[in-house]
């Protein structure tokens, strides 16, 4: 028995040893997973960070745009008010100017009417004075045609300075709109065919991925603003910026073209049911849907419009 003690002793240890190697081994493994893991998640977050990032630059780029306009615009305006005011002073002034001869005016003919009653008619004088009226005739002739071309031209006036305010109201709307709307997603799912099982990951072929089905509400303070007010959502591949073709007709959205670069829709406060058919093959690896207010055939990205929804070829949960 004591013999066999050093060999027993030696097992145990052996053996401890292993299960230890392999405990070790196993935690190792699983940190070595957890690793992975928080590698996923540090990619996934720079990438949103880059992507956010891209995207405030993009949006501060578009709303700059705006901004710059309506500092034009609020200077045309004020030029424009300014001219108004300094031509109603010059019709003013040839109106004044006007009333006073054609006061002269009727004070020769009254004149001239009274010398002709005389007895003795002083012809040298008429003569004199039709001189003079004829003078101030012409005069008038000159002051009305003056005074119709200075209203006409404060008419082309006030004419560019409405247009101008209406264009200055139009971008107060649009810098209100997509500064101010929120756009809350309910659900954003790949599938292959519609109202089919959602896919997590899109793989090289495209097969599955043919049909993009969302859900989502529009918000703002003023909801009114949004009734009936145009917006077109796209589907972007994050790489080249280009928009995904929207290739089958949908009669839910009946303004959206086939094969055009997005699905247009008139808000009515309901939430937006919208399937984006596109079946070609889809090559970039990031992709986000895009919400656009549309005014005037000018489109403008929503402050809070873009939701990445792929992100390395996986479907992001929403």
């Amino acid at each position: 028995m004591t013999k066999f003690l050093p060999a027993v002793l030696a097992t145990l240890i052996i053996t401890g040893m292993s299960v230890f190697t392999a405990v070790q081994f196993n935690t190792i493994e699983d940190q070595g997973i957890t690793i992975v893991e928080k590698d996923q998640e540090i990619e996934e977050l720079e990438f949103s960070l880059e992507n956010e990032i891209d995207m405030n630059d993009q949006l501060r780029s578009e709303l700059k745009v705006v901004r710059d306009s309506m500092v034009l615009l609020k200077n045309v305006i004020k030029e424009l008010q300014y001219t108004v005011k300094q031509q109603n002073k010059t019709i003013k002034s040839i109106k004044a100017k006007l009333k006073d001869i054609e006061n002269q005016y009727a004070a020769l003919k009254m004149e001239i009417a009274d010398l002709s009653r005389k007895d003795e008619v002083d012809r040298e004088l008429i003569a004199s004075l039709e001189a003079d009226k004829s003078e101030l005739r012409q005069e008038i002739t000159t002051l009305s045609q003056q005074k119709d071309q200075e209203v006409a031209a404060r008419a082309e006036t006030e004419a560019e300075l409405l247009d101008r305010q209406v264009s200055e109201a139009r971008f107060k709307r649009i810098t209100n709109l997509v500064n101010n709307t929120k756009v809350r997603f309910n659900r954003i799912a790949c599938t292959k065919k519609r109202f089919g099982k959602p896919i997590s990951k899109i793989k090289d072929n495209n097969t599955k991925w043919k049909y993009t089905e969302m859900e989502f509400y529009l918000e703002h303070q003023d909801l009114k603003l949004l009734l009936d007010e145009q917006f077109i959502v796209k589907i972007v591949d994050k790489e080249t910026g280009e928009s995904l073709s929207y290739i089958e007709n949908n009669p839910n959205f009946p303004d959206s073209e086939i094969d055009s670069k997005g699905v247009v829709f008139r808000y009515d406060g309901n939430m937006i049911e919208l399937s984006y058919y596109n079946n070609q093959e889809k090559k970039g690896d990031n992709y986000e849907v895009q919400i656009y207010y549309v005014s005037d055939g000018e489109e403008f990205l929503l402050l809070d419009g873009a939701i990445p929804f792929i992100q390395n070829r996986k479907v992001v949960k929403i």
